[in-house]
């Protein structure tokens, strides 16, 4: 069976069938997905997501000689400078530590980039550090800056999940799970945001500061969400934890005013979900690092006076709009020229007007929907400016540290990276990247079904099993399902989203590819997920077999 999106469909189901020990203790239908998501041996761990079974912090790489200097530098009263990256994880991950750090009485400011000064380090922004501060501690950035580092009389502490280049720089203490071979897998997978809340607490117990460090849970899963971090175990209780801190902040039982507005202006009832954060609020609290000045979000995030918590809120709603329609334009202008290219492995695109800040946005949407990886930039005079997503199963950041050569300055992980380049090697680019990536596979990847379920048999009891799989993310998807035969009764579009009625049911579908593709009258299957209760359309059966 193939999707109007070109896919083939694959029901899980069909061939992955759940032992009779796990149907018994959890029933048929959500035995079924916990072996569809590889758990049928690690089952208990699934739902026992309990603080005490966190990773130890020690397991850090240089976690104790960072938090000493830290130490240190409280108590001593340096001054000390958060430099956080412009998107949540960094973003999050910065108020962390500042609110840590602030009521242990310390020096501390906060400072973010944004996209005119570009991601991490550079030599301008050290130097005015080096001059202010005693301590530099960088948050979401910093294990690319070797040079900017190893240059500047400053001491340096880096916080980072990403990748590390061949050479590391030397006069920072470097806290970063990827830096050494002995760190657990899940450790590695932890958000910059995870990494600093682990910092916090430990800085928090040895400087005796009377707060609950679990109550900066939410800010962690804010990041780990919003960044996209694989859902293991480790992530599955700091975001399950940190999504409870907002549901009681969502209904009233928490005083948090600025995690309230952020929840208000997001349209978020008490119940919370791994999908708010996804796409309501990490959008939103992006959107100034994207088109306008990311210290916002972080105002907002660490905002104790109601009011202006409402203010600053209403700020980012109006930055947000802006940036969504910023998107839509670029995403129209860089679709049409992607669809052109859609035989080559790597796809590469580019134009003069396209915004930086929503380039990762558009690169994104355009790997799902082709399934492969592509680059997206903006070209400048001398230079451009380029964000890079993929599919799962192909490694991006190795693939592209093959060209190296070729950057002025770049960074990233296996799914996705950024960089600049001079502007008369675009060309080039694309060519080199398109050879390297030939193992790419042509064909655009399937799309995973766990198993069929009507429509028409949706029960409370089926609701609630899947929401005890939450919090949904990376590598544990929200589950899709595949409906019986249902006939298209009514379509509404309404910018790139649709409306539909199926049968007696109403869904709401995000991709022009699929929605444009159906007719009123049309009888067709479809692959669907229910997100809140609501129907979320993914693909329709293509009766004539077109893909």
């Amino acid at each position: 069976m193939r999707g109007v999106s070109g896919k083939e469909w694959y029901v899980l189901s069909y061939s992955l069938k759940p032992p009779a020990q796990l149907i018994e203790t959890y029933g048929e239908f959500l035995a079924q997905l916990i072996v569809n998501r590889g758990y049928e041996d690690s089952h208990r761990e699934l739902f026992d997501l309990k603080l005490k079974h966190l990773l130890p912090y020690n397991l850090l790489p240089n976690v104790e000689e960072g938090v000493e200097r830290i130490l240190r530098a409280v108590k001593s009263g340096e001054r000390i400078v958060l430099f956080g990256d412009y998107d949540v994880d960094g973003i999050t991950g910065t108020a962390i530590l500042y609110q840590v750090l602030k009521n242990a009485g310390a020096r501390v400011v906060p400072v973010l980039p944004n996209r005119g000064t570009g991601y991490g380090l550079n030599g301008e922004l050290i130097s005015i550090f080096s001059k202010y501060g005693d301590l530099l501690i960088t948050i979401d950035n910093g294990t690319s800056a070797v040079d900017e580092i190893d240059r500047t009389g400053i001491d340096v502490v880096v916080i980072d999940h990403h990748n590390v280049p061949e050479r590391k720089p030397e006069k920072a203490i470097l806290i970063n799970p990827k830096a050494s071979e002995g760190v657990p897998k899940e450790m590695k997978e932890l958000s910059s945001s995870a990494i600093c809340f682990y910092m916090g607490a430990v800085l928090a117990k040895r400087l005796g500061v009377d707060m609950d460090v679990r109550l900066l849970l939410d800010l962690v899963a804010l990041g780990t969400v919003g960044d996209v971090m694989p859902m293991n175990r480790t992530n599955r209780i700091l975001v399950s934890k940190g999504l409870s801190v907002l549901e009681s902040v969502a209904n009233g039982s928490l005083d948090k005013p600025g995690i309230k507005a952020l929840l208000s202006i997001s349209r978020i009832g008490e119940k919370v979900s791994a999908k708010d954060i996804a796409y309501s609020i990490a959008p939103r609290i992006n959107a100034p690092g994207r088109v306008s000045n990311p210290k916002l979000a972080l105002e907002l995030l660490i905002e104790e006076n109601p009011k202006r918590a409402e203010l600053l809120a209403r700020k980012i709603e109006r930055v947000n709009l802006k940036r969504r329609a910023i998107t839509d334009r670029v995403y129209k202008e860089a679709y049409q020229k992607a669809i052109e290219l859609s035989n080559k492995n790597f796809i590469s695109l580019w134009s003069r007007g396209w915004h930086v800040g929503v380039l990762g946005i558009v690169a994104g949407r355009l790997s799902n929907l082709l399934g492969k990886p592509v680059a997206v930039f903006s070209k400048g005079k001398n230079h451009a400016v380029g964000s890079v997503r993929s599919i799962e199963g192909i490694d991006v950041y190795e693939g592209l540290s093959r060209l190296s050569h070729m950057f002025v300055k770049w960074g990233g992980h296996m799914q996705a990276a950024g960089l600049t380049l001079e502007s008369r090697l675009l060309e080039t680019f694309s060519r080199d990247v398109d050879e390297l990536f030939s193992h790419v596979p042509r064909e655009l990847p399937p799309l995973y079904i766990d198993t069929e379920l009507p429509i028409s048999q949706i029960t409370a009891q089926i609701l609630k099993s899947i929401e005890r799989l939450e919090p949904y993310g990376e590598k544990n998807p929200i589950p899709v399902f595949l409906s019986e035969e249902l006939q298209i009764r009514d379509i509404q579009v309404r910018g790139n989203r649709a409306k539909l009625k199926l049968g007696s049911r109403e869904a709401v579908c995000w991709e022009p590819l699929i929605f444009e593709n159906l007719k009123l009258g049309d009888r067709v299957r479809v692959a669907y997920s229910i997100v809140d209760g609501d129907i979320n359309l993914i693909d329709v059966e293509d009766k004539n077999g077109a893909g």
